[in-house]
């Protein structure tokens, strides 16, 4: 597979992404599907009396959305912890994100339009989350006082610049705005600035992350527990891409069309973002007495 190949990715999986190249791009095997008319409706099925029928993944990204909804909750009710308002916000973005990857994978609409800006969309919204991760990362080294009006800004304004440049990216590459992007006729599905964006960067905002948590637990803190809940989330976040890409396919033929990868990825994303939610709550309290004197105050 060349660098920027989409093509076994989106043969694969049913990645919002794949929106970018166009409304034909969907992956060999695919859920069973509603036609509602102006839209299908991919993890839908009509049954009794016109009903609907929600499919696996459709039900995982609602307990999802809700779930995290009340880890951002209980976030919020922190009042003592170090980064309350920041680990609040990344949840609740993370809640934004599973709306669109919702409708973003689970619902083709008849305006090829419509399906490539939330392709822009989601690509976007994936990359603003995994920075706004590494930047949450850096608020534990209290370079701005966490949860202060500059910190917050800092954080919102710059994920905010990264949507904005990112989905320039992703719709110049499914519109074409300045011919630049716009993937050849002859490789209509390989664009090396979208494989960067989607793939490459949020895996260096997951290292960086990583080497950040990491050092705060090793230099200033005397346990070692925390540590047990970051190497969760990054296997979960592991397996949960290896199903989607991987056996997602297989998946989707073996149950007859009722399940795929974007089930697990789902679970597993949203285990991954709990895991995180679990190390921060660990490092932030106040009387665990894992602190040690003098050297590090939160």
């Amino acid at each position: 597979m060349r660098y920027g190949d989409f093509a076994s990715l989106c043969e694969r999986s049913a990645l919002p992404v794949c929106r970018l190249f166009g409304d034909a791009v969907l992956p060999s095997c695919h859920l069973n599907v509603y036609d509602a008319g102006s839209a299908v409706f991919v993890n839908l099925r009509k049954f009794l009396n016109d009903a609907f029928a929600a499919q696996p993944d459709f039900v995982m990204s609602i307990l999802a959305f809700f779930f995290v909804g009340y880890l951002a909750f209980r976030a919020h009710r922190k009042i003592d912890a170090v980064g309350r308002r920041e680990m609040t916000l990344l949840l609740s973005f993370f809640c934004v994100l599973l709306v669109f990857n919702l409708v973003g994978a689970d619902f083709i609409y008849s305006s090829g339009q419509a399906n490539r800006w939330l392709g822009a969309v989601n690509t976007a919204l994936v990359v603003s989350f995994f920075w706004m991760l590494f930047t949450f990362g850096a608020v534990g080294f209290q370079i701005m006082a966490d949860g202060s009006l500059k910190s917050m800004l800092s954080i919102i304004g710059s994920t905010a610049i990264i949507f904005i440049g990112m989905g320039y990216i992703a719709a110049d590459t499914a519109f074409g705005i300045s011919n630049g992007l716009k993937p050849k006729p002859s490789s209509p599905l390989q664009s090396p600035g979208v494989f960067t964006i989607y793939l490459v960067i949020p895996l260096v905002a997951i290292v960086l992350f990583a080497i950040l948590q990491t050092t705060i637990v090793v230099k200033f803190l005397s346990a070692r527990l925390p540590l047990v809940w970051l190497m969760c989330s990054f296997i979960c976040f592991a397996a949960g891409q290896g199903i989607m890409f991987g056996a997602s396919k297989k998946m989707c033929q073996g149950t007859n069309h009722r399940i795929d990868g974007a089930f697990f990825a789902t679970l597993l994303d949203t285990a991954a973002v709990s895991c995180i939610y679990g190390f921060w709550s660990a490092i932030t309290v106040d009387d665990s007495g894992v602190y040690e004197e003098d050297e590090y105050k939160f």
